[in-house]
């Protein structure tokens, strides 16, 4: 289980939201008003195709993907006065051949129904945003700072391009049940919960707190700093989680990113530690450097490298690396977006020797 960018696997739309990222958010594909309110119906789908290469063999496999999986949403906002806005959420996820449990012995996996998001929210202008049900908790606040443009297609939640995927033993060439979730993403994450969370009025069009109370008495807090730069895109944010997951009693992170407009090249730093329930201590750190520019009318190009390393994240004694290249075309007046990309996922540990993972994927999202 990747110890850092476990907090890192889809991508909402936050307080503060990158030029990148507000790009990607549709309108809909249905509007009504109801009462003072309007009701929003939006969707997408998203499906890739991935060639694996575990040392052992090579295979193809469709995926409905879990970096922002295929979805349908429901949107209800109204004011209650001129300070006051009720809103509330809705998100289905309906995914067939998940990538979360799409694996080498298991090509073709039962159709998979649940519940992103059902939340309610209450805000306020000058005291804040509060939120009742399921959805993200505050510490999720590390994709926004990604800045590089290929977010939907590599996030820095690298497990989750093909989480279900099982590593071979070295000396047998057999499957050895370690699947990629496992040393690179967090099932049981601080997440996406059933929680109370609130959120700050941001401070000087810059800053923001935010902290959530979730089921079994875990809590986090989160403090963004995304400053006005001339030429500049900043962003910069502080997290810490109590019991975010069963191996950690608590974690840590800081993440910083930067993207000069006129050159639309970009770098993203972050990095976290925590304590184990074991006494041990799990690190990791990320990078990613990226590339966003205007190739052609449909819309922007981006390229990105990201390199992640961690350890101690499952086990004391392992150690998990991955680096990507991408490449991402989206398509504004289509409302598609398509991409490639490769990706190696290398896993160490005490008394077991894998293999590396080496895998090709080309995708495409459709938001409606």
């Amino acid at each position: 289980m990747s110890f850092f960018q476990a907090v890192l696997l889809s991508l909402p739309l936050a307080v503060f939201s990158s030029p990148t990222q507000a790009e990607d958010i549709k309108p809909g594909f249905f509007h009504k008003e109801l009462g003072k309110g309007e009701l929003t119906l939006s969707g997408r789908i998203h499906w890739v195709l991935m060639q694996v290469d575990d040392g052992a063999d090579q295979n193809a496999f469709f995926m409905d993907s879990d970096q922002g999986p295929t979805m349908l949403r429901a949107d209800y906002e109204a004011p209650i006065s001129n300070e006051w806005t009720f809103s509330g959420a809705l998100e289905v996820r309906i995914q067939n051949n998940r990538s979360f449990y799409v694996s080498q012995d298991e090509p073709n996996p039962d159709p998979d129904i649940w519940i992103g998001e059902a939340d309610i929210d209450l805000e306020h202008q000058k005291f804040g945003k509060f939120s009742l049900g399921r959805g993200y908790s505050a510490a999720w606040v590390l994709p926004e700072l990604d800045l590089s443009g290929t977010v939907p297609a590599a996030l820095l939640a690298v497990g989750n391009l093909a989480p279900g995927m099982q590593f071979v033993e070295t000396s047998t060439g057999q499957l050895s049940g370690i699947r990629v979730f496992e040393h690179f993403a967090d099932t049981e994450r601080l997440l996406l919960v059933d929680r109370f969370r609130y959120d700050s009025p941001r401070i000087g069009d810059r800053t923001q707190l935010s902290g959530t109370f979730a089921e079994d008495s875990r809590w986090d807090l989160a403090l963004r700093y995304y400053p006005s730069l001339a030429g500049w895109t900043f962003r910069a944010a502080v997290t810490y989680l109590n019991k975010p997951y069963q191996e950690l009693d608590n974690r840590m992170e800081v993440g910083i990113s930067t993207r000069h407009n006129d050159s639309g090249l970009s770098l993203t730093l972050a990095g976290g530690f925590g304590d184990r329930t074991d006494g041990g201590t799990a690190s990791g750190f990320v990078g990613k450097i990226g590339w966003l520019m205007d190739l052609n009318s449909l819309g922007y190009t981006a390229v990105s490298l990201d390199y992640v390393n961690n350890k101690d994240a499952r086990l004391l004694g392992d150690h998990s690396s991955s680096f990507g290249l991408f490449i991402y075309q989206k398509w504004i007046k289509g409302g598609l977006d398509f991409y490639a990309g490769y990706r190696n996922y290398d896993v160490e540990l005490p008394d077991l020797d894998i293999n590396p993972l080496d895998i090709i994927v080309v995708g495409g999202i459709l938001s409606f």
